[in-house]
């Protein structure tokens, strides 16, 4: 009989392991535009890794400091297999839907993922309610990405012992002379409320930017540092690979 009772118990903990769904939570914007440039989340940074997830068995949600609409742009050239991404019924379902703060359950989630774009600097950036989210997947052994601006994000994300998130980690960003040089919709730099290179090493980063010269040389623009659970790219065309490098972080 206690062969029988426990034989069952294995058998329930197996299928309550089995049903539970993998879960990425990725962080978007509300904001629309920045000073008269059309922004929000930049649609490569989200769509390739919103697809990718699912493709590998993720359930996905969108998460925004209001909820429902996510503000997204484009440099209006979009390919192809983008296109089909953004015309998807689930991508649009979830990118019209998007939850808020208060309807998150941040132990439901392996991975948090900030795509860039420039509209997160004027909500995500200061919403506490997303910072204190990202900070609990983290510290119960979640994996952190994010390409491009979106690194951005992070600057005010402490954990519990009100250490920053980004202190000792190895990390890059954006680098400050790309954005001087072709961020016309930030006026290259100028509607920014600080630049990130400057703000993350003073939180304590250990980071790594790329100069105009060393920049395709991908040991200075796509960083895994797998002790501490972080994945940078720094610019949009990383996004993709950040989210490759999550799915292989997660255990």
């Amino acid at each position: 009989m206690k062969t029988l009772n426990l034989a069952l118990i294995m058998v329930l903990i197996s299928l309550t392991c089995f049903s539970q769904i993998k879960k990425v939570l990725i962080v978007a914007t509300n904001i629309d535009s920045v000073g008269t440039h059309k922004s929000g989340t930049y649609l490569m940074e989200i769509a390739y890794p919103f697809q990718y997830f699912i493709d590998k068995g993720f359930e996905v949600d969108i998460l925004t400091p209001k909820g429902g609409k996510t503000s997204l742009y484009d440099n209006g050239k979009v390919a192809e297999d983008l296109a089909k991404i953004q015309k998807n019924e689930l991508f649009i379902k979830k990118t019209n839907n998007s939850l808020s703060p208060v309807e998150v359950k941040w132990a439901d989630y392996s991975a948090v993922f900030y795509p860039g774009g420039h509209g997160q600097y004027f909500d995500v950036m200061y919403d506490e309610r997303i910072a204190l989210i990202t900070s609990k997947i983290y510290e119960k052994g979640g994996i952190v990405g994010t390409a491009g601006h979106g690194i951005a994000s992070l600057v005010n994300v402490q954990l519990s012992n009100c250490q920053y998130l980004v202190q000792n980690k190895r990390i890059t960003c954006f680098p400050h002379w790309a954005e001087l040089r072709f961020m016309n919709i930030s006026n290259y730099g100028k509607l920014l409320p600080f630049d990130m290179e400057v703000v993350l090493a003073r939180r304590g980063a250990n980071l790594i930017v790329c100069t105009p010269e060393n920049r395709p040389d991908k040991n200075y623009t796509h960083i895994v540092d797998a002790t501490n659970r972080i994945v940078t790219g720094a610019f949009a065309v990383s996004a993709q690979w950040v989210a490759e490098e999550v799915v292989k972080l997660i255990k």
